[in-house]
Formats: structure tokens, C-alpha cells, sequence
């Protein structure tokens, strides 16, 4: 699930590769999609975010509770 959002990432990113080379040799139209192209990864990177602390947390209520003994000397 995680490893899926990430490659999908990813893989935009390399597609924008092309108009970021588009861009550096001077065509401003790429240079709008490149920036779409990268609110869109921004946007997607913190959905994998999300979805990885949301799995940390029910792992961890899944967990089952660790007993913590402590010994009483006097």
C-alpha cells in the first residue's frame, strides 16, 4: 500500500524530468506543468505520510501492553 503511493510518486517525477529540462531550455509552458507536476508529488508525499503514522498507530494499539513488574525491596 505504502510502497505502491511511493512508486507512484515516483514514477511523476521522473515524467516531470522532461519538462524540467523543457523548462531550463527556456519554455515557460513547461515550467507551469512542472510546478503542477510538483504540488501534486507534494500533495501525494504527505498522503504516504499520513498512511505510514496511521499504520505505526494501530500497530501499535495492536500491541499488546507490555506488564511492567517492579520489585518492592526494603
Amino acid at each position: 500500500m505504502v510502497k505502491d503511493k511511493l512508486a507512484t510518486v515516483l514514477s511523476d517525477l521522473d515524467s516531470a524530468l522532461k519538462d524540467a529540462e523543457k523548462f531550463d531550455g527556456g519554455n515557460a509552458s513547461a515550467g507551469v506543468r512542472l510546478r503542477k507536476q510538483v504540488q501534486d508529488a507534494t500533495r501525494a508525499l504527505k498522503e504516504v505520510r499520513k498512511a505510514v503514522s496511521e499504520v505505526k498507530a494501530q500497530r501499535k494499539a495492536e500491541k499488546p501492553a507490555k506488564q511492567v513488574s517492579k520489585s518492592l525491596s526494603a
